[in-house]
């Protein structure tokens, strides 16, 4: 399986980058993991949407003809581990096996964006910094991974 995780804005520094590469390191053995990190679009002065719409573009430049693509929303579906991990694996089995998972930066993401999404996905009905979600997403991968290889990561269910 193919995994790409594409997020506007740097990861930082401290605990989020050490996280980031923490779970980049536990996925690597189950799937090749692509991390792919974009400039914000500028909007000072400007119309946010404008830029929304422009780091959207950007965004979907990235995105393979082949890939199913997964748009982090907080409005969007939410799963369970379990769940997730099937959702996974299932989509992973039909059509190219490549998997992006997207998360906007500070304003979203643009409509042309979920439009083009395959799920979207919710990870908490609280809302989240979005470089913090860039460890709880992997981190959710890395679980999904070792549930369907039948690894004892997770302890639930």
């Amino acid at each position: 399986m193919k995994l790409k995780v594409i997020w506007t804005g740097k990861a930082g520094e401290g605990f989020i980058r050490q996280g980031v590469e923490h779970y980049q390191k536990r996925i690597a053995p189950f799937a090749k993991l692509e991390l792919v990190e974009l400039r914000p679009a500028r909007h000072s002065g400007r119309n946010p949407q404008d830029a929304l719409a422009r780091e959207g573009e950007d965004i979907l430049r990235r995105v393979g003809a082949e890939d199913t693509l997964i748009a982090l929303d907080e409005r969007g579906d939410t799963l369970d581990s379990l769940g997730f991990s099937r959702w996974m694996e299932g989509a992973g089995q039909t059509g190219s096996g490549s998997l992006a998972f997207v998360i906007g930066g500070a304003y979203g993401l643009d409509q042309a964006v979920l439009a083009r999404s395959k799920l979207r996905l919710s990870l908490s009905r609280f809302t989240f910094p979005h470089q913090l979600v860039r460890v709880i997403l992997l981190e959710q991968i890395y679980r999904a991974l070792t549930l369907s290889a039948g690894h004892g990561y997770h302890h639930g269910e």
